[in-house]
């Protein structure tokens, strides 16, 4: 038998009526099944797409009401007609609330019935037809934010490309400085990570730490390359690359590069309120300020340096730096550095 989806189910307990009915609205090109009780009708609703279901609802063993309980769980697109020789408003509010399209009483005027059952057919198709346009919506939606979502990977990958290259090339003559603004970037983003900071945060220290000494790039050569110590006249020039790196950075549109300025600016402040420019004291100086303070340093000791003969080691350096926790660093983001030293060891070692 070839089942339509308009297939139409007469379910009631009196044969007389399923015939009749069977007759009547074959006639009008719905493809017509009958069951005499409600399980034969839930065994037929399980294997086949029926449209509309004519269910009595005084019927012996399987109840209407059940049985319409149970197409809707199974099939609840089916349009549900409910039929009774009881006019009762209670039992038919209470079939409408558990999903059946209308009520009508015994005896039936059939064209009525018939009126009924095409428009509970509609009903159906509108419904189906929805969620098919629905459905397609969703699935261009997905498609083109999928699409979107590669485009911005792309200009974001773009982005942190430029701003990688551009750190770099503000500290072009410092032999190390290539792994150096890599490295620093990756321990800021661990330490986060450690501190539990939310991912978001974690990725703009990962890009932003970086951008930190971006305003040497305004620092005369013969200073910022002197071997030895510099002058108190060229240590106060010296100092202006946080004043410079902000205002290089200061306005843009981008969070990392904002983020960017708000590094350059205090990298070099000190949690007891010493460093500089603006002398800033404890939670004052922006936190990711203070956690790039803590890895420019530990970067700085274990590495080579123009003013330097040689770096010290990791155990050396971190007497070093815990000898000023409290005075130059955060108490609580030594303690980071500290919970993330095997991940930052191993950065080290690979970058």
């Amino acid at each position: 038998m070839d089942l339509k989806q308009d297939t139409l189910l007469i379910v009631d307990d009196e044969e007389l009526i399923r015939q009749l009915l069977r007759v009547k609205f074959s006639g009008e090109n719905y493809q017509c099944l009958t069951a005499g009780n409600g399980i034969e009708a839930i065994e037929l609703i399980k294997g086949i797409q029926i449209a509309v279901v004519l269910l009595d609802i005084n019927m012996p063993g399987k109840t209407g009401i059940e049985t319409l309980q149970d197409i809707k769980t199974l099939k609840p697109d089916t349009e549900v007609i409910m039929a009774t020789a009881i006019n009762d408003i209670e039992i038919a509010l209470k079939c409408l609330r558990l999903g059946a399209y209308d009520y009508v009483i015994k005896p039936f005027n059939l064209e009525e019935l018939i009126h009924i059952t095409k428009r509970a057919q509609e009903h159906r198709r509108l419904i189906l037809e929805n969620r098919s346009y629905q459905l397609e919506l969703e699935k261009k939606v997905a498609e083109r934010t999928e699409e979107l979502r590669q485009a911005l990977d792309k200009l974001k990958a773009a982005s942190l490309d430029t701003i990688f290259r551009l750190s770099r090339a503000a500290e072009y003559k410092d032999e190390d400085t290539g792994m150096h603004i890599r490295r620093i970037g990756r321990y800021a983003a661990q330490i986060a990570e450690t501190m539990g900071l939310p991912a978001e945060q974690i990725e703009s220290f990962l890009y932003a730490a970086p951008m930190h000494d971006i305003g040497k790039i305004g620092i005369p050569d013969h200073i910022l390359l002197k071997p030895g110590t510099l002058t108190p006249q060229e240590w106060e020039i010296m100092k202006q690359h946080t004043i410079i790196g902000a205002n290089i950075l200061e306005g843009a549109a981008s969070e990392i590069i904002k983020q960017g300025a708000v590094i350059a600016l205090n990298h070099h402040e000190k949690w007891d309120g010493s460093g500089y420019p603006n002398g800033l004291k404890g939670e004052n100086i922006p936190l990711a300020g203070r956690i790039t303070a803590i890895v420019d340093v530990f970067d700085a000791l274990t590495s080579k340096r123009p003013y330097r003969l040689q770096s010290f080691s990791v155990p050396e350096a971190l007497k070093m730096i815990e000898e000023n926790v409290g005075k130059q660093f955060d108490p609580e983001i030594y303690r980071a550095l500290q919970g993330s030293l095997k991940n930052i060891l191993a950065i080290k070692e690979h970058h």
